[in-house]
């Protein structure tokens, strides 16, 4: 059975954390242009993370199977590095994270969930829309003419 809870520092493991990450992200290794950037988290750029981001964790059989960031940002949450171990794909663990964005944003008062896609990742694209996403714009990384990532938003 699989949960979902908020990050506990006094009994989650961050480096367990990273691992998941880059287990998640390690498909896209030398897929996207830029890389991604979830690719090089360490334990340290998690814990800078948590000083302005709330992290959201589910769990499948007592072991941490997913996680996904929130950061409130004015009206909205932006829900940032969404990520299911790949052993466990396929089960609603990632519908159950943003379904636990969704909660924690109408609990502060947030009209609106957003969040960044790259363009690469059709499929990724498609799964937010199915999840009522829609595109509200795209934008180019750094050292990009043309866009490589688009932003998408829910009303709740």
């Amino acid at each position: 059975m699989t949960g979902t809870r908020p990050y506990d520092p006094e009994r989650d493991d961050l480096a367990e954390i990273v691992t998941l990450v880059h287990s998640a992200f390690a498909q896209y290794r030398g897929k996207l242009e830029p890389e991604s950037g979830a690719l090089t988290e360490t334990v340290d750029s998690l814990r800078k993370r948590l000083e302005k981001n709330r992290l959201f964790l589910a769990e499948d059989d007592g072991r941490i199977s997913g996680a996904v960031f929130a950061t409130q940002k004015g009206d909205a949450v932006y829900l940032d590095r969404l990520a299911v171990d790949p052993e466990v794909r396929c089960r609603g663990i990632a519908r159950r994270l943003i379904e636990t964005v969704e909660a924690h944003a109408r609990a502060t008062g947030a009209a609106r969930i957003t969040l960044g896609v790259r363009l690469a990742l059709q499929h990724n694209i498609d799964y937010f829309q199915r999840w009522g996403f829609v595109e509200t714009g795209r934008q180019a990384h750094a050292g990009f003419d043309a866009p490589t990532s688009m932003d998408m938003e829910k009303w709740l």
